[in-house]
Formats: C-alpha cells, sequence, structure tokens
C-alpha cells in the first residue's frame, strides 16, 4: 500500500499529465477538465495502478484533495 504522501504525488502527476499544469488540492476536478470520459479513463488506471476496485462512490468525489482521499481510502480497504 502507498502512503498517503505517495498516492497524492502519484494522482497530481497524473492529473498533471492530462490537464497540462499542476493541479492544486482545492481544485473541483470539473473545473481542470475532468469530464466523463476523462473519470472513466482516469477509473480505469487507477484500478489497475493502485490495486483498486472503484465504486460508484467515485460519482461524489468533487476536488482533487477527495479523490486523494478515495483512492487512499480503498487501499486501506484492500489490505
Amino acid at each position: 500500500m502507498e502512503s498517503y504522501e505517495e498516492t497524492q504525488r502519484q494522482i497530481v502527476e497524473y492529473l498533471t499529465k492530462i490537464c497540462a499544469a499542476p493541479p492544486q488540492l482545492d481544485d473541483s476536478l470539473a473545473v481542470i477538465g475532468i469530464d466523463s470520459v476523462a473519470m472513466a479513463e482516469m477509473t480505469f488506471e487507477f484500478e489497475k495502478r493502485f490495486g483498486i476496485r472503484v465504486d460508484d462512490e467515485i460519482l461524489d468525489v468533487e476536488t482533487v484533495d477527495q479523490l486523494v482521499r478515495y483512492v487512499h481510502d480503498r487501499q486501506l480497504v484492500r489490505k
């Protein structure tokens, strides 16, 4: 399992590649350009990269920080 900081680093790095600029933790996913297609691609990537199972609760995630917490919490459940 990744540490919270490592999970955060990897997610920010991933979002930087698809958004062309490093997001801030309080940035809205919608504002940085994460639409339904990008969310689907991101879901697949995070399941593979972090070894987690993404569920419908991902639809409640609105900010980068919430996304990091979501992924990190799923890693804890996996253990």
